[in-house]
């Protein structure tokens, strides 16, 4: 035993230099090796971790791998901004572009609250007219989305006045709105949306965390497939649909933004990736009622200008100065608020449920006592709304008895519907 001892320990030293030269080798090559009839590694059958563990921290990856966006702020203005046309890759057989102008994404949505209280039944009632009165005051959104830029006009029935601009670039966080007539923007930060489309207001508004889980196929829209993601927030919860479309780069990704701003949650949080835009969102408050995201036509476009994109463009300047908030605005057009009935219809004023108002001799007096701007819906259209401590009269409305509820802008908040009668008055959040 003694003398085979030191010829054992000299295979082994023997054996362990020759391993160690081997790996020392192996790893200098940068080679594979798989030891045959080894066990498969517990990672092989591993699948990546779906979006739906994303953090609500998680950054959106950015197409540049550049710094992380900045959040904008309300007292400081931007540089002019000259948006750029992503790099082409070397060899591309695209003609060289106009620099005046990007490729990218139209888009035209709408944006809804639900359905409301329906008109009483009668002779009299004019559904035709209510009808085209209803879809005249639908919120419209056309979206211009280049690679890196978004521009929101809107119009229709929102309480910001039509012609209302919103832009947002990939490297900051936040929105520019830009008021009609004037050369000037202001700065919505992060969480000012709900208060923007609301309350005609920039109050900020904070950000709670949210979580995202990917939730599979989505519904085909406009003949389009969709995954769906599923995002819940303290202030809501909301179901988007994403779809693919070539060389979107992040203007979809600043749509998702817009609609994260909505609901409180971080910009940061990894809804959406490039190259992919959202098609439907509907988002469920945790308060009460529902907002429905809904893009209705989507198209290429080549020739999208550089300063409609632009965030800011040139020759406008920084404005401090909070948004105007008149009293009180009517919606509808008089024609066609005096179109919801065919003939009066004689009603007992005092049968008025806010009969503590003094009615005006002909029409609607709406008065809103409440805190918070408030929409009129009338026959389940939104006519008119009235800013707190505000009065708006709807003078046109034709004598009878029509269905009327109150409600805040996004559907988050609203009273019971009830019968009144015209003339007449209702005062929300009155005694």
């Amino acid at each position: 035993m003694s003398r085979k001892m030191p010829l054992l320990e000299a295979t082994w030293r023997c054996t362990g230099s020759l391993s160690l030269w081997l790996v020392f080798l192996v790893g200098c090559k940068g080679a594979v090796f798989d030891p045959l009839d080894a066990a498969p590694s517990p990672q092989a059958s591993a699948e990546p971790a779906p979006l739906a563990n994303v953090s609500a921290t998680a950054t959106n990856l950015r197409s540049d791998a550049g710094p992380p966006p900045e959040p904008l702020r309300s007292d400081r203005p931007l540089a002019t901004d000259v948006p750029r046309e992503a790099a082409r890759e070397s060899g591309s057989k695209d003609a060289p572009r106009d620099p005046r102008e990007l490729s990218g994404y139209v888009l035209h949505a709408v944006l809804r609250t639900g359905e409301g209280a329906p008109p009483p039944k009668g002779p009299e009632v004019n559904l035709s007219a209510i009808e085209s009165a209803r879809r005249k005051t639908e919120a419209h959104i056309t979206i211009e989305a280049s690679q890196t830029r978004a521009r929101y006009v809107l119009s229709g029935g929102f309480v910001l006045p039509s012609g209302t601009e919103l832009r947002a670039r990939n490297d900051r966080y936040g929105h520019l709105v830009f008021w009609p007539g004037e050369s000037s923007y202001r700065i919505a930060e992060p969480g000012a949306l709900r208060a923007l489309l609301g309350e005609r207001r920039l109050d900020v508004a904070p950000l709670s965390p949210a979580s995202v889980i990917a939730s599979g196929e989505g519904a085909r829209r406009l003949n389009i497939r969709t995954r769906r993601v599923e995002i819940s927030t303290r202030a809501a919860r909301a179901a988007i649909e994403l779809a693919s479309f070539r060389e979107a780069g992040e203007g979809g990704v600043l749509i998702c933004r817009m609609l994260l701003d909505l609901m409180n949650a971080p910009p940061s949080t990894a809804a959406c990736s490039g190259d992919e835009v959202p098609l439907h969102a509907e988002l469920r408050w945790t308060t009460q009622g529902a907002l429905a995201f809904d893009v209705a036509s989507i198209a290429r476009r080549a020739d999208l200008g550089v300063q409609d994109v632009a965030t800011p463009p040139p020759s406008t300047s920084f404005e401090l100065r909070p948004l105007p908030v008149p009293p009180g605005e009517t919606m509808v057009a008089k024609a066609d608020l005096s179109a919801f009935r065919s003939a009066p219809l004689d009603i007992s004023p005092s049968s008025a449920p806010d009969a503590q108002l003094k009615p005006p001799d002909a029409g609607l007096l709406l008065v809103n006592s409440s805190d918070q701007l408030r929409v009129a819906w009338v026959d389940g259209v939104a006519v008119a709304w009235v800013s707190p401590g505000g009065q708006e009269l709807l003078s046109s409305l034709v004598r009878g008895r029509y269905a009327l509820q109150w409600r805040t802008f996004l559907g988050d908040a609203w009273e019971a519907p009830r019968m009144i009668p015209v003339p007449g008055a209702s005062d929300v959040g009155g005694p």
